[in-house]
């Protein structure tokens, strides 16, 4: 006689023949710098205790097997199993979808050619009422000649024929009305075809998933897949309120896809971390070996000369980095700011990466266009001044400086959106500055300051008792002047010149404008208060002294050349 404790058991071993379809809509989507993870969550109907397959559908195609990730949820003691990812092969014109799209286009043709005609048919009649228009007042004229025309049948089978004329006139506008409609319509549906046709030039996948469940029950399944074709870029807004006291800066997310599905009311996760990334360690695979050659290398030839640390050519990029960098002592420290719930913080893997959840469900097409998604905003209170370095730009910048914004993810060389209020000012992208200094935003030109850099005067000439050197004094100035009717604050920098060689040596004059600071190495720095309709200068004479034989290198001007 059979145990009855083994009926149970032996159940748990039948598996079931068909295969369960699953229903799984896209329920979130994190999205990282270079790729996305899509989820979908489904649920299904366990008949019976024992292994199930249970099916999903219409997945993107391409997927690989590392690019997915399973989970499921039930009845107790319900596993996960095998897991298989298959092709499912289609042929375009086979497709109810395709069909139905030809049955339209086919539809088309048929009331295009039907207009057509009948357009063709208005013509041949037109033509043949213009011949008779013709012979009848050729009639006319014959009879006015020869006798009098009876006056109400001629001017009865005028105006039936100028109806008759008319009509087929507003019937052929119409009908080409009718054609241009129709167009656009093939036009529409030629494309909505083409669409079709790229999206199913390879087989969508098919996921097939094993449940075990020790009884009957409904189980939820997680499926979870990575695609290369949906990719998220920072954009950030700073926006400068009008009476300067606050600067609201806002990132957002521009999200673009082009997976052939669409999202629909998901919920959209932004991170920036990107697990494409490659963890393998640097390590040495051997040491260096030292050479030694029996003839040492030529010595360098001779010459003497001096560099201009932090010197720097006058284009415009230079000026936008000079002045994101532009260094300062450290505003003091702002109250907390107000935090909009704007995304939450979902996940942050000990400083390695932020994972923000945008607030509501959004809507994402595959139609491979930008959408705007705001993720976090801070607001805060900016320490402004006024910007200048004339020897590369004679314009005075309005300068916002503040400490990092907490919170905030900083991407270093995203596009940061300037507004003053709700006036477009421009764009840079966004520098982060070194270690110990504030952020620096730039916003734009200040009218009020006008800025000026002159070269005074230039002379050479020898000095020395007995062993002659040449000598430059250089005498240059900058200007500034205060047009407004309030007191500012003008940050100057200039450049230091530094010498490269033991034998040139430079100096600075007694007249030398003192008070300057060096904030960044090769960078003077000076910090003056211009009051209203105020005028200052900054004074910068310079004498270099090199030996009379050599030549020298770094100066902005050949010797020897005329101011």
């Amino acid at each position: 006689m059979r145990p009855a404790w083994m009926l149970p058991c032996l159940s748990l071993t039948l598996l079931a023949q068909d295969s369960i379809p699953l229903k799984a809509p896209i329920q979130k989507v994190r999205l990282h710098p270079d790729e996305a993870w899509v989820t979908r969550v489904g649920k299904a109907r366990l008949p019976e205790a024992g292994t199930h397959k249970v099916v999903l559908e219409a997945l993107p195609s391409g997927l690989r097997i590392e690019d997915l990730q399973v989970a499921a949820k039930g009845p107790a003691g319900l596993r996960l199993g095998d897991l298989a990812l298959t092709s499912d092969v289609r042929v375009v014109t086979e497709t109810p979808d395709w069909k139905r799209l030809e049955a339209e286009r086919e539809a088309l043709r048929e009331k295009r050619d039907g207009l057509e005609s009948q357009g063709e048919a208005a013509q041949q009649e037109l033509i043949f009422l213009k011949g008779l228009q013709a012979a009848h007042d050729k009639e006319l004229s014959a009879r006015m000649t020869y006798g009098t025309p009876n006056a109400t049948a001629i001017l009865d089978f005028g105006k039936n024929l100028q109806t008759r004329m008319a009509e087929l006139l507003t019937g052929e506008r119409r009908r080409k009305r009718e054609l241009e409609k129709l167009t656009r319509e093939d036009q529409r549906i030629a494309a909505e075809m083409q669409k079709r046709a790229n999206e199913r030039r390879t087989a969508p996948s098919r996921v097939t998933v094993e449940l075990t469940a020790p009884q009957a029950g409904e189980a939820e399944v997680e499926l979870s897949y990575r695609t290369r074709s949906a990719r998220w870029k920072p954009l950030y807004e700073a926006r400068l309120a009008e009476d300067r006291s606050r600067l609201d800066l806002v990132l957002f997310a521009s999200v673009t896809q082009t997976t052939g599905e669409g999202w629909a009311g998901v919920r959209l996760e932004i991170s920036n971390a990107r697990p494409s990334r490659s963890l393998a360690v640097p390590s040495f695979t051997r040491g260096e070996t030292i050479n030694w050659f029996k003839e040492p290398p030529p010595p360098p030839s001779p010459s003497l000369g001096f560099a201009s640390a932090g010197r720097m050519k006058a284009d415009k990029s230079l000026q936008n980095q000079m002045m994101a960098e532009a260094a300062a002592p450290p505003p003091p420290p702002a109250p907390r700011p107000a935090e909009e719930a704007t995304a939450s913080v979902i996940e942050e893997a000990s400083g390695l990466a932020a994972t923000f959840l945008v607030e509501g469900r959004k809507d994402v097409p595959s139609d491979g266009e930008p959408h705007r998604f705001k993720v976090q905003s801070r607001e805060l209170a900016p320490q402004l001044t006024v910007f200048a370095s004339p020897r590369l730009d004679p314009t005075g910048y309005l300068l916002a400086r503040f400490p990092a914004p907490s919170g905030l993810p900083l991407f270093p060389g995203s596009p940061v959106l300037r507004f003053a209020g709700n006036q477009r000012l421009g764009e840079a992208p966004l520098v982060l500055p070194t270690a110990g200094q504030p952020f620096a935003l730039g916003f734009g030109p200040y009218k009020s300051i006008r800025v000026a850099f002159q070269k005074i005067d230039r002379k050479q000439e020898e000095v020395g008792t007995f062993a002659k050197e040449r000598q430059w004094t250089l005498r240059e100035r900058i200007e500034l002047v205060n047009d407004g009717p309030e007191a500012l604050e003008v940050e100057v920098q200039d450049r230091i010149l530094k010498s490269g060689s033991d034998q040139v040596k430079i100096s600075l004059p007694g007249d030398f404008t003192p008070g300057w600071t060096e904030p960044l190495p090769g960078v003077r720095s000076w910090k003056l208060k211009l009051g209203a309709k105020e005028r200052k200068q900054v004074e910068l004479p310079l004498t270099i002294r090199a030996p009379k034989d050599g030549v020298i290198s770094g100066l902005d001007f050949t010797p020897g050349e005329e101011l």
